[in-house]
Formats: structure tokens, C-alpha cells, sequence
């Protein structure tokens, strides 16, 4: 028990300082109805792009043919074959929410465009 209130405590004291950062600038912009709609929008279309990285990340991790792309003719992961992989699967990342992005910029132009 006292090891959870410790770990509970830490992760508090971890993140107090960008939560009070967040509490004090959302006190000095008063944001009105519109602003936390377009906040939750954002959240929903990141929850989204997140989602869509994970699965295409999964796709791309599990599927069999990549196994051997990735460990080579010798079955094994080296510091180098490790390297590329995580510069993939970052660009994987980086691409998703740069397609989701364009998608949302394309339905807004499309959208209220005259």
C-alpha cells in the first residue's frame, strides 16, 4: 500500500507543473463555447490519427512477410536493423497524422468554401 501512494504522489509531483501551467492559462483565455468545441474536435481527430497509427503500425509488425524484411537471412536483430526499424515505425507515425491533417484541411476548405 505504501509503495502506491508513493508512486501516486510522484507521478502528481511529475506532472503538477504543466497541469498548473494549463489550469493558469485556461483562467487568464476564458475560452467560451467555441473554443472548447474546436479543443475537443482536435482531441477527437488526435485520438483518431492515434488509432489509425496503431493499427497501421500493428499491420505492419505482425504481418509475416515484414519479419523477414526486418531480422534479415539470419534471424537475428543488430543494432542497425534495430535502428531502421524505429525510424519506420516513426514514419509511419509521422505519416498518418500528416494524411489526417490533410483530410481535415481538405473537408474544412471544402466545406466553407464559396
Amino acid at each position: 500500500m505504501d509503495t502506491k501512494i508513493k508512486s501516486v504522489i510522484d507521478f502528481i509531483l511529475r506532472n503538477a507543473v504543466w497541469l498548473i501551467i494549463g489550469i493558469v492559462a485556461v483562467f487568464f483565455l476564458r475560452p467560451g463555447t467555441a473554443e472548447i468545441q474546436t479543443f475537443l474536435f482536435i482531441a477527437t481527430l488526435e485520438a483518431m490519427a492515434l488509432s489509425l497509427s496503431g493499427i497501421a503500425l500493428f499491420t505492419y509488425t505482425k504481418v509475416p512477410f515484414t519479419k523477414l524484411i526486418m531480422e534479415g537471412d539470419d534471424k537475428e536483430l543488430n543494432s542497425v536493423e534495430r535502428h531502421s526499424i524505429m525510424v519506420v515505425l516513426g514514419y509511419i507515425f509521422l505519416g498518418v497524422h500528416i494524411l489526417v491533417g490533410l483530410v481535415v484541411l481538405g473537408v474544412y476548405i471544402a466545406q466553407f468554401s464559396n
